[in-house]
């Protein structure tokens, strides 16, 4: 029986449990890295023409500045004992300053949302990849590529108001009394389609996310176990851990506009394609490319080991626990 056969004999009842578990690990242990990640890229977001924010200046005044599109903002980009200059730096000061738990914070809305994503993901997937008679002996990149896309863009717009209440949490201190009435009040003045602020960028960064991973790590796993003689999941580990990092580095300036985007639910900036496109082209112009890549870091360590545990979990229910049922 080849390979793709047996792949292919998997339940999807039993895809649903396996990525279940695989999910809600890789959400519990990876949720620290998320926060700092957000905070880091959050923290020196560009103002755009309306946003305003309010400080005190020392006199016990407390003045409103609105952003006119033209002038500077000196004050919000000084330098203070609280902004974070790092990633090790934004887990000590969020520790001391807030305490772990805050290190979890979104760890509620991850899970809730891990569930759906995960399953509709990687079902989807697996079952598209075996409808189009994928094989994976033949190295046939287009098939995992296109399978992988499609079945991102189904998760990503299923689950993209949890994920927009994630960011939104994880980027301040926030009660979920908090959140609900931003919410409730963005809902009021916007419409339903508030729900699906940071969509577009989640997209531009998602899609060629899930095409380059897939293709990369098929390829890859069969190459490490021809040359290598590697049980599979080892090979799953190996493979995932190496295609998300590289997919990480390829899409990481879309997640840093993603973030900025969600993480500015309240404001009455207007999400479309062609201000991000400007936003990304604005942040490489005056900030430079590492502005674009802010946050790397804890995202690398997040994704990579997160697309190894996945992955590898789901090749050993698939070669021990399934294989055995079937």
């Amino acid at each position: 029986m080849s390979l793709n056969e047996n792949e292919c004999l998997i339940f999807p009842v039993q895809r649903i449990i396996s990525t279940s578990i695989a999910a809600m690990s890789t959400a519990l242990f990876m949720t620290p890295f998320d926060v700092v990640r957000i905070r880091l890229q959050s923290q020196n977001h560009q103002f755009v023409k309306g946003d305003c924010f309010v400080f005190r200046n020392g006199l016990g005044d407390y003045i409103c500045t609105c952003f006119n599109g033209h002038e500077p903002v000196p004050w919000y980009n000084r330098s203070i004992p609280g902004r974070y200059n790092g990633t090790i730096d934004a887990l000590l000061k969020i520790t001391r300053n807030e305490g772990i738990r805050s290190l979890w914070s979104g760890l509620p809305p991850t899970l809730v949302m891990s569930l759906p994503n995960t399953i509709i993901y990687f079902t989807t997937y697996e079952q598209l990849k075996c409808f189009m008679g994928y094989e994976r002996n033949n190295l046939n990149l287009i098939i995992p590529g296109i399978s992988g896309g499609l079945a991102r863009i189904l998760a990503v717009v299923a689950t993209s108001p949890i994920e927009l209440i994630r960011t939104k949490k994880m980027s301040a201190k926030l009660s979920y009394t908090d959140l609900h009435n931003i919410l409730r009040e963005s809902i009021q003045s916007n419409g339903l389609r508030t729900l699906w602020r940071g969509l577009i960028p989640t997209l531009w960064r998602d899609l060629p996310f899930s095409i380059f991973y897939w293709s990369v790590y098929e390829r890859l796993k069969l190459f490490i176990m021809k040359q290598f003689s590697t049980a599979p999941t080892l090979a799953a580990f190996y493979s995932g851990a190496t295609a998300g990092a590289l997919a990480t580095i390829f899409t990481h300036p879309f997640d840093t506009i993603k973030s900025i985007r969600q993480v500015q639910l309240g404001s009455n900036q207007v999400q479309s394609t062609e201000r991000t496109l400007h936003l990304l082209y604005y942040m490489f112009k005056e900030q430079g490319i590492h502005s674009l890549y802010k946050g790397l870091v804890p995202r690398l360590i997040k994704v990579s080991p997160a697309c190894a545990i996945m992955i590898s979990t789901i090749e050993f229910f698939r070669q021990n626990v399934f294989k055995q049922t079937n």
